[in-house]
């Protein structure tokens, strides 16, 4: 998905985010390279991918303060729990197998890098969670979660009037533009490189 956050008259002050793209695509390698090829051809100058941006290193590997599942994770994925209090269902594996979604995310970002674009990790729950200043959401299986991220969504600025109808894919999409295109923090121990790129945090409504 690709959008475009700017004023929608000279004299506004606050910025309006537009979808100008939204597209599903194969995940083989002329497609993703192709995806890349169209965001360097439209100028988009940042990509937020929903994805690991790369293997574990084991910077935790003797952090005894942490479950056994998360001593594999990275330093990205470690913060993000200790600090914004989301714990990702995953965590980034320090060598293959993959998983399918996984192996997806490198190729891109692989992509990405070799292309010039600055790509940075995101993660939608804690996107839709930094909007709601830490409070829980219901789940994205349910109407009632559904319709909590669009009412974020626009309240972040972005101008779809469709938002009540899409899918849960097509609003994690959303949240991952606009951390790409609008304030957003790298959260992070910083001892690998990894983090996970998230708006800052708003109080609730």
């Amino acid at each position: 998905m690709v959008v475009d956050r700017s004023p929608r008259h000279p004299s506004a002050v606050a910025q309006t985010t537009v979808v100008v793209a939204a597209e599903v695509v194969p995940t083989d390698e002329a497609a993703l390279g192709a995806l890349v090829g169209s965001l360097v051809a439209r100028g988009v100058g940042r990509v937020a991918v929903d994805a690991p941006s790369a293997l574990s290193t084991l910077p935790h590997a003797g952090d005894v303060t942490l479950g056994a599942k998360f001593r594999a994770a990275r330093c990205g994925e470690v913060a993000l729990g200790r600090e914004r209090g989301v714990w990702v269902p995953w965590v980034s594996p320090p060598a293959p197998p993959l998983a399918g979604w996984m192996d997806v995310g490198l190729r891109l970002f692989a992509g990405l890098a070799a292309a010039g674009l600055d790509a940075v990790e995101t993660f939608p729950q804690a996107v839709f969670r930094a909007w709601t200043g830490g409070a829980p959401l219901p789940p994205k299986s349910r109407p009632d979660g559904l319709a909590a991220r669009a009412r974020l969504l626009a309240a972040a600025g972005l101008a779809e009037p469709s938002l009540a109808v899409w899918t849960h894919d097509g609003l994690d999409a959303a949240a991952c533009a606009l951390v790409a295109c609008g304030p957003s923090v790298a959260v992070t121990c910083g001892h690998d490189g990894s983090a996970v790129w998230l708006p800052p945090v708003s109080p609730p409504a």
